[in-house]
């Protein structure tokens, strides 16, 4: 379950800012709360089974296409589908294209 992306960096010294204008991109919904962490940040739930709705992190790739190994990306994981996830997704994508620092979103 989920969808999963990653967000190649075209200015990895650049990574921490994308990655709070990313934070920042995300529409406020009802029920869910931001948890910062040193190299992303999640979306919360009220769910005590399954609180992680969205995860964003900064990874560094392995046998992944089109990046070199060790190279830092940008991971994003939804836990979570439908209309919630969709507003996310079309926030965070905005935010890339007016972004010189993402070279491009891919689908993993």
């Amino acid at each position: 379950m989920g969808w999963e992306y990653g967000i190649k960096v075209a200015n990895v010294k650049g990574i921490k800012v994308l990655m709070d204008r990313l934070a920042e991109a995300l529409p406020g919904i009802d029920g869910y709360q931001m948890q910062r962490e040193e190299d992303g940040f999640s979306l919360l739930q009220n769910d005590p089974d399954w609180p992680e709705a969205l995860q964003v992190s900064v990874e560094e790739a392995r046998n992944i296409e089109g990046l070199t190994d060790d190279e830092p990306y940008i991971y994003c994981l939804f836990h979570i589908g439908g209309e919630d996830a969709v507003k996310w997704r079309e926030g965070m994508y905005r935010v890339l294209e007016e972004e010189e620092r993402a070279a491009e979103w891919f689908e993993l």
